[in-house]
């Protein structure tokens, strides 16, 4: 699990969206993605620490470990003015940062394959959500 996005992440396309084959191999994925929260210690997992076929996986999607939800294509909508301190952690660099309390995305849950919009439950949610989203598009320090 040590790959590296080396630019922005793709986001899954309406042709992609209607395509059973991608529907079957994300489908897929989240499931390996399931499997390593499970036996990990992570709170997020990225699609791209992943392999299809020897290629590393681009595709705009992380696997929240709790509370076990995989997305797709995910941006933030909406986002509360009260913020919270977030200490996040990627690639062994450590940074603190502010970010709102509570944000609603849009996103394509992989597992009912389907459009859907997410509320955090927590400040601990929205924090993971907000860095995992910025660290698929190449904006997370």
């Amino acid at each position: 699990m040590e790959n590296k996005l080396k630019d922005v992440a793709i986001e899954i396309s309406g042709i992609d969206f209607q395509s059973d084959d991608i529907e079957l191999k994300l489908k897929s994925l989240s499931e390996s993605m399931k499997n390593q929260c499970i036996y990990g210690s992570m709170d997020v997992v990225f699609g791209f620490q992943f392999n299809f076929e020897k290629d590393q996986i681009e595709d705009h999607i992380f696997y929240l470990c709790d509370p076990r939800m995989s997305f797709g294509n995910a941006k933030v909508i909406r986002e509360s003015k009260e913020k919270v301190m977030c200490t996040e952690e990627f690639n062994g660099e450590l940074v603190e940062k502010v970010r709102s309390k509570e944000v609603t995305i849009k996103a394509i849950d992989l597992d009912d394959w389907k459009q859907i919009q997410y509320t955090t439950q927590n400040a601990k949610e929205s924090c993971i959500i907000q860095h995992a989203i910025d660290v698929l598009e190449l904006k997370w320090v």
